[in-house]
């Protein structure tokens, strides 16, 4: 026998939050895993362990995670202790203010005949990073360092689900606030719940037009 199970507007839109929430948790922790990843992996051909770094670790995950898409593209060969070491001399680059450490992998990068292809990631990270704060700029953020800029690169890969959000429209004020102490209770990010409430208000507002 079929049964249809009638649900109010207001249950519908928590278990539509409840999924925004579950989906945007999931992805935050999936790149900072893969930011740890990383960091294991090159550690022992460079000689020294960046590991402190993974405070950023959701940030740069927003930010590799389609460089390492567009190495994939370039040269599927590459392998993945290869594409470890490549991306450690992009955090090294973006986020760590080291030049010694950044020219020491950069030194492995050569080493391992892999410079030409850093080359080409370091041309891309620079048009995704040059984009990203172009647009981070637009949105008019209580923000002033280029470096505070790049601590919310986490929310590079949260923007296809926050288009598909505003454009739904079904979300308030107290919705925004929610998602926003859910992704700051992670423990993951190195911005504040108050600054993340405040990039999803103005994002979604952009996005919904």
């Amino acid at each position: 026998m079929k049964v249809n199970l009638l649900i109010t507007e207001h249950q519908k839109k928590v278990i539509l939050l409840e999924s925004i929430n579950r989906d945007f948790g999931d992805t935050i922790k999936k790149n900072y895993e893969f930011v740890k990843t990383i960091l294991n992996k090159s550690a022992d051909q460079i000689g020294f362990d960046l590991k402190f770094t993974i405070t950023w670790g959701a940030s740069i995950g927003g930010m590799v995670g389609p460089l390492n898409d567009f190495l994939n593209h370039i040269d599927p060969s590459l392998s993945d202790v290869e594409i470890s070491l490549l991306l450690t001399g992009i955090i090294a680059t973006y986020y760590l203010d080291n030049k010694t450490a950044l020219n020491k992998i950069v030194s492995k990068i050569k080493e391992n005949g892999l410079y030409d292809t850093f080359k080409s990631l370091i041309k891309k990270g620079d048009e995704l990073k040059d984009t990203f704060l172009k647009f981070m700029d637009s949105l008019n953020l209580t923000l002033h360092k280029v470096s505070n800029m790049m601590s919310y690169t986490f929310i590079i890969p949260l923007i296809p689900m926050l288009y598909q959000m505003a454009q739904s429209g079904n979300y308030d004020n107290n919705d925004i606030k929610q998602v926003a102490l859910r992704l700051a209770s992670f423990g993951l990010l190195t911005v504040s719940s108050v600054m993340v409430r405040e990039l999803i208000s103005k994002l979604l507002r952009r996005f919904k037009g």
